[in-house]
């Protein structure tokens, strides 16, 4: 295990040395299997520059079904490239960024092209790694502990959506624990499945202000589910906003490519017909510029300590 984390910080250090500094880390996830608790692999990325007074401001970013890694032959150990790309402005505005590996300690590389209920990894658990990642990244000195957002993209989004959940069971417990890190200070989710919150009606409360965008075309994790989930909480005064765009499909924001259509897909609005994913360069660069936006209000150091 050591020697595979040496390689994985070595070919990130060497693929992104210019951009940014890079750490391959190991953390407990409040998920358990026959053993006990799960360890996570995750990669770290942060600012080329000095830790600020009072430690980064840090996003936990949670990958999609597709895995964390690069499938390129040879680079298997690297962060993709599609989240690399994403993660870079955020750390030129002077977060650090943990993405998390869900997928590698439970035997998986992708979950894509499984059946829904053949799953063994679900939002549901992920959940559960996205609090052990928050109470990792708490325990580093380089990190401000009250300055940490959540971000998730597709799979990722939906694990982001119950992560940030204030009623769920786990969530509540994690927070009721003696010496218990404070919260996320905020929840982007890209393209999640919204039908889980959505059907747990008065049971579902975000505990930071959410953000949920969506592409109006999306035919693997519909937009008109998560807009009726921003109308549920409107009614409830739930801080949850939804956003959607025009002519975009799934993975609107992906930095590169065009919109294909996938059948290796089981999943979606029409199971078996397949799913369309690509950027749309509009909405892209809007919704990056609203998620910027939004985690420089909600993790500006200012307007954190005004709160305590």
């Amino acid at each position: 295990m050591k020697r595979l984390l040496a390689a994985l910080l070595l070919a990130a250090v060497v693929s992104h040395a210019d951009a940014r500094r890079v750490e391959a880390v190991m953390f407990a996830s409040l998920d358990h299997d026959a053993t006990g608790p799960v360890t996570l692999r995750g990669i770290m990325l942060l600012p080329p520059r000095a830790t600020p007074p009072g430690g980064f401001p840090a996003i936990v970013a949670l990958h999609g079904c597709a895995g964390m890694y690069a499938t390129r032959a040879g680079r298997e150990g690297e962060l993709a490239e599609r989240l690399a790309l994403r993660a870079d402005p955020w750390l030129r505005d002077g977060y650090a960024v943990l993405f998390p590996d869900s997928f590698g300690a439970r035997g998986a590389r992708e979950i894509c092209t499984i059946r829904h209920g053949e799953r063994t990894i679900t939002a549901a658990r992920r959940r559960l790694d996205a609090l052990g990642a928050l109470a990792y990244l708490v325990s580093r000195p380089d990190i401000a502990r009250e300055r940490i957002a959540l971000v998730g993209w597709s799979h990722g989004g939906s694990a982001a959506l119950q992560a940030a959940n204030a009623e769920d069971a786990a969530v509540a417990q994690f927070l009721d624990l003696p010496r218990a890190p404070p919260f996320f200070r905020a929840v982007v989710a890209f393209y999640p499945g919204c039908a889980a919150p959505l059907r747990a009606s008065d049971r579902y409360r975000p505990g930071a202000p959410t953000r949920i965008y969506i592409g109006e075309l999306d035919d693997w994790t519909p937009a008109a589910t998560c807009v009726a989930l921003g109308a549920a909480m409107a009614r409830r005064g739930g801080d949850l906003l939804v956003t959607t765009y025009p002519d975009s499909y799934h993975a609107f924001d992906s930095p590169a490519g065009s919109v294909v259509r996938r059948l290796d897909v089981p999943n979606g609005v029409h199971p078996g017909e397949g799913v369309h994913v690509g950027p749309n360069p509009a909405a892209r660069k809007a919704a990056n510029a609203s998620v910027r936006a939004f985690l420089r209000e909600r993790l500006r150091r200012d307007d954190v300590e005004a709160r305590r």
